[in-house]
């Protein structure tokens, strides 16, 4: 196994271009951090780029842009499975400080197995999720409403919904942080809310636009109004703005611990490519004495 480092996202980026527009969907992660990042200056602690390389194939891609979870991908499972322990080994060789891992789960378990074992630590899971794609619509049965784009008015109740969504899912903003997220959102254009009666019921948004691909998240409808459909009915025509948009596919990641966003995305035409975790290591706890 060869670990090669790039001092720059573009240096990276020239080796893996192939790799990840082979499997974008997959890739949309640590594609899309290459594309908006190319010519970034890094004024303190550069990001660690790296491929794990057999034979002159690339077995494994890894990227870390601090704070973030390192992002670990393959192209074939097999060959992620047997690279990662190389890379984790390397990076202890190192003294590199990982506090998170993003990988497909199998890749990621490795990496995790190795990283644990040799610093004694335990893996606490943060994500557990299946990306989905589609490439064409199911328009739901019941269409209750319509889409529009998120404006200035709507920052009114926005950052609560972000505050509520991201606590659901164990990534809970700050005030300040979901104020922020949201006036940057709608002032990119990218939120949109749907609406039914002339109330807004329900939010998604557009995210990661890539090369032929782009992605919905922050899909979320309050408790109180959840059962309509409305998120179904927002997904789907936020889909299909996007597709008309140009791209030639739509992605989201979905909750694993939850089978009913689950099934309501397949029903509008999204199908499962791959399941994804993100790991956190912590110091392991202390055993209760007898």
């Amino acid at each position: 196994m060869e670990i090669t480092r790039y001092e720059s996202i573009s240096a990276f980026y020239d080796e893996v271009e192939t790799f990840l527009l082979d499997q974008e969907d997959r890739a949309q992660i640590m594609l899309g951090n290459c594309l908006r990042n190319k010519d970034r200056v890094w004024e303190k602690e550069k990001p660690f780029l790296a491929t794990v390389k057999k034979d002159g194939k690339i077995m494994l891609a890894a990227m870390l842009i601090p704070p973030h979870a390192i992002l670990l991908l393959e192209k074939e499972e097999a060959d992620g499975i047997e690279a990662a322990p190389h890379l984790a080994e390397y990076l202890i060789k190192e003294k590199y400080a990982i506090q998170k891992v993003h990988a497909p789960k199998t890749v990621g378990k490795a990496f995790s197995e190795h990283w644990t074992a040799a610093h004694h630590l335990e893996e606490k899971v943060l994500m557990d999720v299946r990306l989905y794609t589609l490439q064409s619509v199911i328009q739901p049965a019941v269409r209750p409403g319509k889409l529009r784009l998120a404006t200035e008015s709507d920052l009114t109740f926005l950052p609560q919904w972000i505050g509520e969504m991201t606590g659901e899912i164990n990534q809970l903003m700050t005030r300040e942080e979901a104020v922020e997220y949201a006036n940057t959102r709608v002032r990119d254009g990218f939120l949109f809310i749907w609406e039914d009666g002339g109330k807004a019921v329900c939010m998604a948004s557009k995210t990661r636009p890539n090369v032929k691909g782009v992605a919905v998240n922050l899909v979320y409808t309050p408790k109180e109004l959840r059962g309509k459909g409305y998120a179904s009915a927002c997904v789907a025509a936020l889909s299909e703005h996007l597709l008309q948009e140009g791209y030639e596919f739509c992605s989201l990641f979905t909750d694993l611990a939850n089978p009913t966003s689950n099934k309501i995305y397949q029903n509008i035409g999204y199908q499962p490519v791959c399941d994804f975790v993100e790991f956190k290591f912590n110091e392991k706890r202390a055993e209760t004495p007898a």
